[in-house]
């Protein structure tokens, strides 16, 4: 292996927001020996490539303010082609401050007060709150639960498109919290219902980076030939490559007048030059890293393999659904214990950190939400403590 993802850093010198002991301790109630498995980060070390391209610009001594330079767009371009089949242009590009910043700021921009947006649930909290700050409507149509694994209610969101007045659709591709991957045939039956309706699709997909090997990811601009005009592209290396403090998202809008509004709005609220770090940051994760995504892939994917059968063989009664994508574990305990506050108690006696079902909007009471994007070693001591707290 050319990297060593079993190498453990210590991520609480890093003032890191996951492994903080007051943190841990205020929000969860657990001590200084608590494994944080809540934050959706990952806590390996950045790829050496981004590491030395930080290395390099901090050693300028210059932090001033910087700009989106051609460099950056070439990496975006560049990727979206060899890794996603997507031909971009330079001007439908715009470099934000965040994903779910950006998502308030969509809501605000295109959504009036009373207006639906729909979302599927259950759904990332900040969905929720990106709607309701704005005084909208928030829609919510449940996924389908079948065999352990997510459908779309396909007439469940249309009807409540025509009947709540949607004029939004945030959709989650992948899926979290289930790391869910939906296939192009899906996507596109979402499409036709959003365009039929003329509903503006906005489509997070900050967690495609990690797809695991059985399951072929399709980019939503790739799942219907009209979509392109009718939607707005979440991106982000913050999932895939660890970047999340740098705060190097964007988004992606061909349609001119779409984009037009949204850039005016941004303006606005006046989203300007973008953290001195993350453009070199994007360019060496996007231009030099691929080889190293590819492995931490195959790492993470392992670690689900470990997770599958540790459950399987210790906590017969909770289902691990199967993850497409991404390094969350998404587990079904309403067969283990008999609420939420139970299952809450648990954790804190095992001395690990973890969301629980309740906080992704609704229908997902029962569940947990484990992230496994760590160190074998992490994860196996986190099991063992989930294994000896079950049988004491």
């Amino acid at each position: 292996m050319k990297y060593d993802f079993d190498k453990i850093i210590d991520r609480k010198l890093g003032k890191c927001r996951k492994w903080d002991n007051k943190i841990l301790k205020e929000k969860f109630g657990l001590n200084e020996e608590a494994i944080p498995m809540d934050l959706a980060d990952l806590d390996f070390e950045c790829s050496p490539a981004i590491k030395k391209a930080l290395v390099d610009r901090a050693s300028l001594g210059d932090y001033g303010y910087t700009y989106a330079y051609d460099e950056y767009y070439d990496s975006v371009i560049e990727w979206n082609k060899r890794r996603y089949n997507v031909n971009l242009e330079k001007e439908w590009i715009k470099l934000t401050f965040g994903t779910v910043g950006t998502l308030h700021y969509i809501v605000q921009c295109f959504c009036k007060a009373g207006q639906g947006v729909m979302i599927n649930t259950p759904a990332y909290d900040p969905f929720e709150e990106a709607i309701k700050r704005n005084g909208s409507k928030m829609v919510c149509s449940t996924l389908k639960l079948v065999d352990n694994r997510y459908y779309f209610d396909f007439e469940d969101i249309e009807r409540k498109i025509v009947e709540d007045n949607v004029v939004l659709y945030i959709l989650c591709s992948p899926q979290n919290p289930s790391g869910r991957v939906w296939s192009k045939e899906e996507l596109h039956r979402i499409c036709d219902i959003c365009i039929k309706h003329n509903v503006l699709l906005v489509c997070d997909e900050i967690h495609r980076d990690v797809i695991f090997s059985h399951s072929p990811f399709t980019t939503l601009w790739n799942s219907h030939e009209d979509i392109i005009n009718h939607s707005i592209m979440c991106i982000s290396p913050n999932k895939g490559f660890n970047l999340g403090g740098l705060k190097s998202s964007y988004i992606i809008i061909k349609n001119a007048a779409i984009r037009e509004k949204m850039l005016k709005y941004l303006e606005k609220v006046y989203v300007t030059s973008p953290h001195v770090f993350s453009i070199p940051a994007i360019i060496a994760a996007y231009n030099e890293s691929e080889d190293w995504l590819d492995q931490l892939t195959d790492y993470i994917e392992s670690n689900f393999e470990i997770v599958y059968k540790f459950f399987e063989e210790n906590m017969p009664k909770a289902k691990v659904m199967r993850s497409d994508s991404s390094f969350l574990a998404w587990i079904d305990m309403r067969n283990v214990f008999k609420d939420e506050a139970e299952m809450k108690e648990f954790f804190i006696k095992a001395n690990i950190s973890v969301v629980v079902g309740s906080y992704f909007v609704q229908d997902g009471e029962g569940f947990v939400r484990l992230n496994i994007g760590c160190q074998k070693e992490t994860l196996n001591k986190a099991l063992d403590r989930i294994k000896k707290t079950y049988c004491n």
